[in-house]
Protein backbone atom coordinates (compact mmCIF):
# COMPACT_ATOMS: atom_id res chain seq x y z
CA UNK A 1 0.00 0.00 0.00
CA UNK A 2 2.93 2.66 0.64
CA UNK A 3 3.83 2.09 -2.86
CA UNK A 4 0.86 3.35 -4.82
CA UNK A 5 0.00 5.96 -1.89
CA UNK A 6 2.13 8.77 -3.59
CA UNK A 7 -0.12 7.72 -6.89
CA UNK A 8 -3.61 8.16 -4.53
CA UNK A 9 -2.38 11.21 -3.46
CA UNK A 10 -1.95 12.82 -6.82
CA UNK A 11 -4.97 11.36 -8.37
CA UNK A 12 -6.75 12.83 -5.01
CA UNK A 13 -5.88 15.62 -5.30
CA UNK A 14 -6.85 16.18 -8.83
CA UNK A 15 -10.36 14.82 -8.49
CA UNK A 16 -10.75 16.87 -5.57
CA UNK A 17 -9.63 20.04 -7.73
CA UNK A 18 -12.36 18.70 -10.38
CA UNK A 19 -15.10 18.10 -7.77
CA UNK A 20 -14.91 21.57 -5.61
CA UNK A 21 -14.49 23.49 -8.72
CA UNK A 22 -17.27 22.08 -10.37
CA UNK A 23 -19.06 23.09 -7.74
CA UNK A 24 -18.07 26.62 -7.07
CA UNK A 25 -18.29 27.30 -11.18
CA UNK A 26 -21.79 25.94 -10.37
CA UNK A 27 -22.28 28.63 -7.56
CA UNK A 28 -20.69 31.18 -8.55
CA UNK A 29 -20.85 31.14 -12.46
CA UNK A 30 -23.70 29.42 -13.53
CA UNK A 31 -25.96 29.76 -11.00
CA UNK A 32 -24.98 34.04 -11.76
CA UNK A 33 -26.59 33.25 -15.55
CA UNK A 34 -29.53 31.68 -15.27
CA UNK A 35 -31.26 34.49 -13.68
CA UNK A 36 -30.21 36.10 -17.24
CA UNK A 37 -32.58 33.83 -19.16
CA UNK A 38 -36.10 32.78 -18.99
CA UNK A 39 -37.61 30.02 -16.98
CA UNK A 40 -37.93 28.24 -20.20
CA UNK A 41 -34.12 28.37 -21.39
CA UNK A 42 -33.41 27.99 -17.46
CA UNK A 43 -34.76 24.39 -17.35
CA UNK A 44 -33.08 23.64 -20.92
CA UNK A 45 -29.76 24.67 -19.09
CA UNK A 46 -30.12 22.83 -16.08
CA UNK A 47 -31.16 19.71 -18.22
CA UNK A 48 -27.92 20.08 -20.14
CA UNK A 49 -25.88 20.52 -17.08
CA UNK A 50 -27.83 17.73 -15.37
CA UNK A 51 -26.82 15.21 -18.28
CA UNK A 52 -23.27 16.38 -18.07
CA UNK A 53 -22.81 16.52 -14.12
CA UNK A 54 -24.39 13.06 -13.75
CA UNK A 55 -21.76 11.51 -16.25
CA UNK A 56 -18.88 12.99 -14.11
CA UNK A 57 -19.87 14.18 -10.79
CA UNK A 58 -20.57 10.63 -9.19
CA UNK A 59 -17.44 8.77 -11.06
CA UNK A 60 -15.50 11.57 -9.97
CA UNK A 61 -16.44 10.95 -6.20
CA UNK A 62 -16.12 7.49 -5.92
CA UNK A 63 -12.65 7.63 -7.29
CA UNK A 64 -12.04 10.70 -4.65
CA UNK A 65 -13.14 7.90 -1.62
CA UNK A 66 -11.47 5.51 -3.09
CA UNK A 67 -7.99 6.97 -3.24
CA UNK A 68 -8.87 8.66 0.07
CA UNK A 69 -9.18 4.96 1.43
CA UNK A 70 -5.89 3.76 0.42
CA UNK A 71 -4.61 7.05 2.00
CA UNK A 72 -6.22 6.82 5.10
CA UNK A 73 -4.99 3.06 5.49
CA UNK A 74 -1.81 4.79 6.35
CA UNK A 75 -2.81 6.49 8.93
CA UNK A 76 -5.37 4.43 10.57
CA UNK A 77 -5.19 0.62 10.51
CA UNK A 78 -5.17 -2.16 13.19
CA UNK A 79 -1.16 -1.08 14.29
CA UNK A 80 -1.62 2.84 13.89
CA UNK A 81 -4.84 2.52 15.75
CA UNK A 82 -8.08 4.68 15.07
CA UNK A 83 -8.37 8.06 17.85
CA UNK A 84 -4.92 7.44 19.28
CA UNK A 85 -3.26 10.84 17.37
CA UNK A 86 -4.47 14.67 16.60
CA UNK A 87 -3.47 13.81 13.16
CA UNK A 88 -6.08 10.56 13.17
CA UNK A 89 -8.50 12.76 14.80
CA UNK A 90 -8.98 15.39 12.58
CA UNK A 91 -8.72 12.84 9.62
CA UNK A 92 -11.95 10.86 11.24
CA UNK A 93 -13.34 14.13 11.34
CA UNK A 94 -13.05 14.37 7.52
CA UNK A 95 -14.20 11.75 6.95
CA UNK A 96 -16.81 12.30 8.43
CA UNK A 97 -17.64 15.28 6.51
CA UNK A 98 -16.59 13.64 3.04
CA UNK A 99 -19.09 11.15 4.03
CA UNK A 100 -22.30 14.12 4.16
CA UNK A 101 -21.33 14.34 0.83
CA UNK A 102 -21.43 10.76 -0.54
CA UNK A 103 -24.58 10.15 1.15
CA UNK A 104 -26.02 13.47 -0.44
CA UNK A 105 -25.06 12.64 -3.72
CA UNK A 106 -26.15 9.40 -3.21
CA UNK A 107 -29.67 10.79 -2.19
CA UNK A 108 -29.50 12.76 -5.47
CA UNK A 109 -28.70 9.69 -7.99
CA UNK A 110 -31.70 7.72 -5.47
CA UNK A 111 -33.96 10.55 -7.01
CA UNK A 112 -33.12 10.80 -10.32
CA UNK A 113 -32.83 6.99 -10.57
CA UNK A 114 -36.31 6.78 -8.89
CA UNK A 115 -37.51 9.66 -10.75
CA UNK A 116 -38.73 11.43 -7.57
CA UNK A 117 -38.13 15.31 -6.83
CA UNK A 118 -35.28 16.40 -4.77
CA UNK A 119 -35.82 17.79 -1.49
CA UNK A 120 -36.49 21.56 -1.46
CA UNK A 121 -32.95 21.33 0.50
CA UNK A 122 -31.15 19.73 -1.91
CA UNK A 123 -32.37 21.24 -4.78
CA UNK A 124 -31.24 24.68 -3.64
CA UNK A 125 -28.79 24.28 -1.25
CA UNK A 126 -26.52 21.40 -1.44
CA UNK A 127 -23.85 22.69 -3.72
CA UNK A 128 -23.30 25.37 -0.72
CA UNK A 129 -23.13 22.80 1.86
CA UNK A 130 -20.60 21.20 -0.47
CA UNK A 131 -18.33 23.88 -0.40
CA UNK A 132 -18.74 24.63 3.04
CA UNK A 133 -17.73 21.32 3.70
CA UNK A 134 -14.94 21.22 0.86
CA UNK A 135 -13.10 23.77 2.18
CA UNK A 136 -13.25 22.53 6.06
CA UNK A 137 -12.15 19.11 4.38
CA UNK A 138 -9.00 20.71 2.41
CA UNK A 139 -8.16 23.26 5.43
CA UNK A 140 -8.35 19.67 7.86
CA UNK A 141 -6.08 18.40 5.76
CA UNK A 142 -3.09 20.68 6.03
CA UNK A 143 -4.53 21.03 9.86
CA UNK A 144 -3.30 17.21 10.58
CA UNK A 145 -0.11 17.55 9.49
CA UNK A 146 0.67 20.69 12.02
CA UNK A 147 -0.89 18.36 14.78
Amino acid sequence: MEAIYPYAHIIHLILAIMFLGYVFTDLAVISALKSKFSKQDEEKINQELGKRSFKIFPLTLLFLILTGGIMMSKYINSSAGVFETDLQKILMFKIALALIIALGVLSNLYAKFAKKKKSEFMQHHFHKLVIVLGLLIVLSSQWMFLA
